[in-house]
């Protein structure tokens, strides 16, 4: 799976991951299988294995798609497997989840298991952008009584993560000629005039300690400005990543940033600035926050599972990225865990790799609690 690019920037995007599963599931003897093309080379895949109908249905769901391979110091899509560890982009995020529910499944299938509960799979496109496949699965309104989503979390179980917003700001000035910068207003230092102060907001809203799933956080990820150095720059965009509590709201972080700009304007007047949300960049549906959920027969049963298998922590968490899990809890009311093998910090790096021992442990444990949830509904 790694060594088939499945990102943005590859003409068959998920096209021909999407392909590879299908074809693995078919030749372990999963048949039924179900392609929906969200966008041209673009399709989401859903396979069950059927129950009797006498107890709870589960829905497995991972993301099919990486981010580019950016700044990989290592071959992106040569796999190698060294010092217990296996490396490529999509290792970590998230082909090592998506092969450990895939197993087992077919483990399932293969050991002819009777099942009391649907057991659903469902690979889907684009959450690396804006979740568009997710979204497809809630506007069909899959059903499902619980759900799992596969994102690395170290194999710790996972009930809720922050919400996540993207904006720009963008400010303008006036232009002038390089040789007179005095005449003109230079955008790029009060870009990095507003992003000194947000990184001071950084600071603050890190020191809170109200919220059970960390600290909420601001981050600015891109600043773009400017044409030629001989010219004074009259438009800067930043564009900035905020991740917000369940206790806090985007109106609210929206008036954070208003009162960040109005301090800053103030102190150096005649610059405008304003504040876009990156609707084409986010989820249709919006990033919102997964609010936790009560202990359940799910949780039970992935938490002993933890324990029987792994040396790994088995009490709920939080999760410190975003993941689809928010939009099956919220829109669709199924109760969501994230749960999936990987070192979180690992997720986009240039040396992305996944410990083998912790790929096994994981579909070690997502056998046993499908066989323990669906089989024995207990």
């Amino acid at each position: 799976m790694i060594k088939i690019p499945s990102h943005k920037n590859v003409e068959w995007q998920e096209d021909k991951q999407v392909e590879f599963i299908g074809n693995y599931l078919t030749e372990h003897g999963i048949t039924n299988i179900e392609l929906e093309y969200i966008e041209e080379n673009r399709p989401n895949i859903i396979a069950k294995i059927p129950g009797n109908k006498t107890g709870s249905s589960l829905l497995l769901n991972g993301h099919t798609d990486t981010i580019p391979p950016y700044n990989m110091v290592i071959p992106p899509y040569s796999p190698e497997v060294k010092d217990g560890y296996i490396k490529g982009r999509g290792s970590v995020d998230m082909k090592g989840s998506l092969a450990a529910m895939i197993s087992a499944m077919v483990i399932i299938a293969e050991n002819d298991i009777e099942l009391k509960g649907d057991l659903i799979f469902a690979g889907v496109i684009d959450q690396e952008q804006q979740s568009l496949g997710s979204v497809k699965l809630i506007e069909d309104k899959i059903e499902a009584d619980y759900a799992i989503v596969g994102e690395p979390t170290d194999l710790r179980i996972c009930h809720a993560h922050k919400g996540m917003e993207w904006y720009k700001i963008v400010i303008k000035g006036q232009s002038a000629h390089g040789s007179t910068p005095e005449k003109g207003q230079n955008t790029i230092y009060h870009g990095a005039r507003i992003a000194a102060e947000i990184e001071k907001l950084n600071f603050k809203l890190m020191d809170r300690e109200d919220s059970f799933v960390s600290p909420p956080t601001i981050n600015v990820g891109v600043i773009s400005g400017g044409d030629d150095p001989n010219i004074v720059p009259n438009i800067t965009i930043l564009e900035v990543d905020r991740r917000y509590t369940p206790e806090e709201s985007r109106q609210s972080i929206y008036e954070e940033i208003d009162r960040l700009l109005a301090k800053v304007n103030s102190t150096y007047p005649g610059y405008i600035t304003e504040v876009i949300t990156m609707e084409d960049r986010v989820c249709p549906l919006k990033n919102i926050p997964l609010t936790g959920i009560n202990k359940n027969k799910l949780t039970d049963s992935l938490q002993n599972s933890l324990r029987r298998f792994s040396d790994r922590d088995n009490g709920l968490t939080y999760f410190r990225g975003w993941s689809d899990a928010a939009l099956f809890a919220n829109k669709l009311k199924i109760p969501s865990l994230v749960f999936g093998p990987g070192l979180p910090e690992k997720c986009h790096s240039g040396d992305e790799s996944l410990k083998i021992e912790d790929f096994n442990y994981s579909s070690k444990n997502l056998f046993k609690c499908n066989r323990r949830y669906l089989l024995l509904n207990c």
